[in-house]
């Protein structure tokens, strides 16, 4: 989707910065009549206050709305708050941006073997993976290293610890989207559990491998209709000094066929020591050691990773809602942009600061992680549609529009609206979390005109089926436009 801007049409942006940057009241809300009717119908029918929506709808070339209801309510926005971050981190990072991981040599090495520790300092990479890690670990070997006499040591003093438990939000502790930032964070820790029947059984594995991870099977392969595929089974989680045991237990339908569990069931230091040992070991390297932490004070490292560019992180978090990878990013932006450890507080100030430099006052505006996977997370329409307005005119608007998801395409919305609205007529970020359902972003209607659009909606259980019966009233009554 392709916009071009002509001079009437800049001129017209400016007027529309004049009104609506310059006073936070020279746009104001209109009734409640203004909304497409289809929406009027679903809030009515379900019973769901006014109050409960705040919605922003303009035509790029237009300095007045096309629809705007309290927008100016402070409002939870769940996953739509990355949209913040990952344009902040464009202007402010840049697109070009990289993380580094560094490796340092705490020893001497001699013929294949370091008399000392390994080191690994991690300066927040968000897409450390499994693949990325492999070919780290075989790059230290073919540049010499096969055996190391001492420990795996790591240095993650770049970012700041956090605070809490990865319960906190949901009580739900293992599952990855709680996964907390971490500046040596590998690969989410997070793990993929393979089932797959056979004729004696059930056979599960982890991917990646770890050496101080046992799985215990304790699961009855049966016959019959498969029925939620792994949910029957019963998964529970001990640690006991440095070995993780997951067990298993319950049944299986054979006719389930393969399925896959992602959890993350280790910290992140017993994850990296154990990944490392079994891949190291794999190569044909050992270690004698443990893990331990260190501070590095080298200024030269034996090798360093870099990552894949800001450009590419923001469509991962964008299109597929990663919030680990967010959170790191909003720490990275604070620790770059001030020059100091990475914390979600500097981020913070980092964003606003950046906010008030482009003209955004955003006086409601409540950043918890960058993720909006938070409870006491706000923002309002209004903010929303600016940061939207000004991102258009951006140099990095290709790499920002890149990174959103296309309705019918890709992403968390590559099943919406399939066959109703044609493939990719709409880049929009949606969230979803307990009472909240919101969506932000782009729509190019039938008739070619370009429109930003931003629904916000906090009400028990909106999450649920009626929240998105009036997003897709939204972009379906947008589209015909």
């Amino acid at each position: 989707m392709t916009f071009f801007f002509s001079l009437k049409e800049h001129l017209q942006y400016l007027l529309f910065c004049l009104a609506i940057l310059c006073s936070g009241n020279a746009v104001a809300d209109h009734s409640v009549e203004h909304l497409p009717e289809p929406v009027r119908k679903i809030l009515a029918k379900h019973k769901l206050p006014n109050e409960s929506l705040s919605i922003y709808i303009q035509e790029h070339n237009s300095s007045d709305p096309l629809v705007a209801l309290n927008i100016d309510t402070p409002r939870n926005p769940a996953s739509v708050m990355k949209l913040l971050p990952t344009y902040a981190g464009l202007e402010i990072l840049g697109p070009d941006y990289t993380w580094e991981t560094h490796i340092h040599l705490d020893g001497t090495l001699n013929n294949g073997t370091l008399d000392g520790n390994l080191i690994i300092e991690g300066r927040g990479d968000p897409f450390l993976v499994r693949e990325t890690f492999w070919h780290l670990l075989f790059t230290l070997r073919n540049r010499g290293i096969q055996h190391i006499n001492g420990d795996l040591l790591i240095d993650d003093e770049y970012f700041e610890d956090e605070k809490g438990s990865p319960a906190d939000f949901d009580n739900k502790p293992y599952r990855v989207y709680n996964t907390f930032p971490d500046a040596a964070l590998l690969n989410f820790r997070a793990h993929q559990f393979h089932f797959i029947p056979m004729d004696n059984g059930l056979h599960i594995y982890a991917d990646p491998p770890a050496s101080n991870l046992q799985i215990r099977n304790k699961v009855k392969l049966v016959t019959g209709a498969c029925k939620g595929m792994h949910r029957q089974l019963k998964f529970n989680v001990l640690k006991q000094g440095s070995l993780t045991t997951v067990s298993f237990s319950g049944n299986y339908p054979r006719r389930c066929g393969n399925q896959e569990l992602l959890r993350a069931v280790m910290p992140n230091d017993d994850y990296i020591f154990g990944v490392f040992k079994a891949l190291w070991q794999d190569m044909g390297g050992t270690i004698t050691g443990n893990i331990g932490h260190t501070t590095v004070d080298a200024d030269r490292p034996f090798y360093v990773v870099h990552s894949k560019p800001l450009s590419e992180i923001i469509t991962y978090i964008n299109k597929f809602s990663n919030n680990v990878m967010t959170r790191q990013l909003l720490l990275t932006i604070g620790g770059e942009y001030l020059n100091t450890v990475g914390s979600k507080t500097a981020g913070r100030e980092a964003i606003a600061a950046w906010l008030q430099r482009i003209g955004i006052p955003a006086p409601e505006l409540v950043i918890e992680n960058g993720s909006g996977l938070s409870r006491s997370a706000r923002i309002s329409a209004r903010t929303l549609s600016m940061l939207l307005l000004n991102a258009l005119r951006s140099p990095y608007q290709p790499e920002f529009f890149s990174s959103l998801p296309l309705v019918g395409v890709d992403g968390t919305v590559r099943k919406r609206l399939n066959g109703i609205i044609p493939p990719g007529s709409a880049r929009i970020k949606t969230g979803i979390i307990d009472n909240v359902r919101s969506m932000a972003g782009y729509v190019k209607s039938k008739n070619n005109k370009n429109y930003i659009i931003v629904s916000l909606q906090n009400h028990k259980g909106i999450q649920n089926t009626t929240g998105t019966l009036v997003q897709d009233e939204i972009l379906k009554w947008l589209y015909m436009q």
